[in-house]
């Protein structure tokens, strides 16, 4: 039996390295003996190029420094982390390169023995502590079993009683103490831990279990109910696809799905809680780093096994062991902390991640400027000018990307340095995300400024899409009412002045095949004020949840051009503190027809020019799409031709190429059902449209008399998709 351990060198341990050169290399295959000058005399380790990279820094620069990594497995066994004394200087940049690379936070488990009841085993080391086990790069499930109806059971304040005794098989499950219970309602997911089992009783962990019983949509009082199951636990390994780390003998077991060869598989334990950590002080923050084209795998997030998960919404739960006010929920909200990414960034300026796969994570996938205690640094916020780019989500267990925090400092930070601002999220594709912690997005901005979020592609996730804001309004100008009501500023200021949420962008993103697991919740999904904040040219499809979502204090919004083909209602509104809103050009397959100025239409083709076009362009930008793992195209037309006359006998048809490239071997037919009629060219005919354009063709009609019907017809060929286009239209004439 063989484990191969992913570990690396710590940086206390390098010594000084030569500065002459500003391009560095690594490589699986080479030596931390080695200089690492050339491709030839490559690093091994990123530690080790790091260290080289500080001494350059600290010498001079006189270029940008470029650190190539060559195509393999980069283990590494403590958190990466890029501070100020890593960061470019004197206008220069450092560049981490790596298309092909894998960085991984993970041990690779081999030695699969099979066990009875077809469930293997494998050897790890002792005291290996993981919640994540990845098989051939999908997340296993806990060994787990559903409870059948969640009404059979009682719940106190110190557990779960059931009197039906087909439940008693709790009592008898070996290492039912120490297991857990999940309960997935509406916007919730929560963890609960169990303490013991005994005369039809689940006691339950305290005071995760206090902290799960109250507020909303809670273990006993769902707002919708998708299901109890009781798990972690040896013993109750069930299904294939089903595993369970026994942490102290040092043995994981996994059950295989039908037709899995653990033979052949790849495996692997998700360690680390955070890969790569780039953030440094406010006054010193970290700056002027790119990291293209590498990959990120295999965490871990051990803090519901200890709190376990009293889930709130999009990754934000009650993480101290501590019961608050008893007597006002109110009181644990602004505490609540977040769920950590594997890659935090905060306290830094000027980053850059592009490219690159970004899987089997078992948080979140990449933290910008969260609270500080989703930071292993301890410093939270303080992010601008961060971009996400190019990159490809899947089988993260939580929010792929979370931008801003949701304590205090988030909205209304004490610090300036604090403030996250310039946030970019573009192009990337996120596909079946948030498949551990189904109440997670895909993209969740909750509290910055000037930010974007365009171009990306969300297929299949079970809750929302892509969230904007936080705080329900109650951090707002004024406070809210309702929150007013409830208590919670007996709790938290009642703030005059408003939060750091405005002038954002959500434009053009393709959001698809959301929703699956959850209610009260939107492709794109809005709470709190922010002005001069901008929802356009989205196109979202394919859910019976909502398209667009105003839920509380949502105000000062301006939706615009949207296409909500959901089959749920177009736009649904919370109207707590909701107002402010403008709503114009977009267009609904169902929901209210009481918005002037918005449509509801059968089809695409009877939406307008710029929805057609924005319907075409959405998700990865249409160049951008080629080589991307689970891009595709929309389904919308690449073209439509627009035929307009005069009363002068001239016909004008105006071809609109919604694509990035040009269409070639362009073809014309003029045509009318009139006898007699002849056309001629004003000017020359197109035989190549440029892309992402409109271009216009005129003729001039001669022959016969009074009006007539004129049809132009357009072949072409998109050089892109290579695919053969025909499209026409037609318009009265004057001769």
């Amino acid at each position: 039996m063989r484990l191969s351990y992913l570990s690396g060198l710590a940086i206390a341990g390098l010594g000084r390295f030569p500065v002459a050169a500003l391009d560095f290399y690594i490589s699986p295959t080479g030596s931390d003996n080695n200089d690492g000058s050339s491709a030839d005399a490559s690093f091994a380790t990123i530690e080790h190029a790091q260290g080289a990279v500080r001494d350059q820094i600290s010498s001079s620069l006189t270029d940008n420094i470029t650190v190539h990594l060559a195509p393999g497995l980069y283990p590494v066994a403590e958190t990466l982390n890029f501070t100020a004394e890593d960061s470019g200087r004197d206008g220069f940049t450092v560049n981490w390169d790596g298309p092909g690379a894998v960085v991984s936070g993970g041990i690779e488990v081999t030695g699969w023995e099979e066990g009875s009841d077809g469930v293997w085993s494998a050897s790890v080391p002792k005291g290996t502590e993981s919640r994540n086990l990845y098989v051939n790069g999908q997340a296993a499930n806990f060994a787990r079993r559903k409870l059948a109806n969640r009404k059979d059971f009682q719940f106190t304040s110190s557990g779960m009683t059931w009197s039906n005794g087909q439940y008693d098989w709790l009592m008898d499950t070996e290492g039912i103490a120490g297991a857990e219970v999940r309960f997935i309602n509406s916007f919730t997911d929560r963890y609960a831990l169990i303490q013991s089992a005994s005369n039809r009783q689940l006691a339950m962990k305290q005071n995760t279990w206090f902290n799960n019983m109250w507020g909303y949509d809670t273990v006993a009082q769902p707002n919708a109910d998708f299901g109890v199951w009781v798990q972690n636990a040896l013993a109750l390994i069930s299904d294939g696809g089903q595993f369970y780390l026994d942490s102290a003998a040092g043995t994981v077991y996994y059950k295989p799905l039908d037709g899995e060869n653990l033979t052949t598989a790849t495996t692997y334990l998700g360690v680390l809680e955070c890969i790569v950590s780039v953030g440094g002080t406010y006054d010193d923050p970290a700056h002027d780093l790119t990291f293209t084209g590498i990959s990120f795998a295999h965490s871990t997030w051990m803090k519901p096994a200890t709190v376990g998960y009293p889930d709130q919404q999009t990754g934000a739960y009650i993480g101290e062991n501590s019961t608050y006010t008893p007597s006002n929920f109110e009181s644990t909200r602004p505490h609540w902390f977040q769920m950590p990414g594997a890659i935090q960034i905060s306290a830094a300026t000027n980053i850059t991640f592009s490219g690159g796969n970004y899987t089997q994570l078992g948080g979140g996938g990449i933290g910008i400027g969260n609270d500080a205690n989703a930071h292993t640094s301890g410093v939270g916020l303080g992010a601008a000018h961060i971009t996400v780019s190019n990159a490809y989500f899947t089988q993260i267990m939580g929010n792929s990307i979370t931008a801003g925090g949701v304590q205090a400092d988030a909205h209304h930070p004490s610090n300036a340095g604090m403030t996250n601002s310039h946030l970019i999220i573009t192009n990337n594709v996120f596909y079946n995300t948030s498949s551990l912690f189904t109440s997670t997005v895909p993209i969740l901005l909750t509290y910055a400024h000037h930010s974007t979020i365009s171009h990306n592609d969300l297929h299949i996730t079970p809750y929302s899409g892509i969230c904007h804001g936080y705080g329900w309004g109650s951090n707002d100008a004024g406070g809210s009412p309702e929150y007013q009501n409830r208590g919670l500023y007996n709790f938290q200021p009642k703030y005059s002045d408003p939060t750091t949420s405005n002038t954002n962008l959500i434009a053009a993103n393709f959001i698809r095949a959301y929703g699956h697991s959850h209610t009260d919740l939107g492709g794109i999904y809005t709470l709190s004020k922010s002005p001069s904040t901008f929802i356009t040219e989205n196109y979202v499809l394919d859910s019976g949840a909502y398209g667009l979502y105003t839920d509380e204090g949502s105000n000062s919004y301006t939706f615009t051009d949207n296409l909500l083909f959901n089959t749920g209602t177009w736009l649904a509104q919370n109207g707590a503190n909701t107002d402010n809103n403008t709503f114009d050009g977009n267009y609904g397959h169902s929901g209210p027809t009481n918005w002037p100025g918005n449509s509801l239409i059968d089809n695409i083709s009877q939406a307008s020019v710029a929805v057609q076009r924005a319907a075409y362009r959405a998700g990865v930008e249409p160049g951008k799409r080629v080589n991307r793992p689970e891009t595709s195209e929309t389904g919308a037309a690449d073209s439509i031709v627009t035929v307009t006359g005069d009363g002068q006998g001239v016909v004008t048809a105006t071809i609109s190429n919604f694509d990035d490239a040009a269409f070639e071997g362009v073809e014309f037919d003029v045509s009318s059902g009139s006898s007699g009629v002849t056309f001629t060219a004003e000017g020359e005919v197109p035989k190549e449209i440029q892309g992402n354009g409109d271009t216009v063709v005129k003729w001039k009609a001669s022959g016969g008399g009074g009006s007539v019907k004129v049809s132009v017809g357009v072949k072409y060929t998109n050089s892109r998709t290579g695919e053969v286009g025909e499209r026409g239209g037609s318009a009265d004439v004057s001769l």
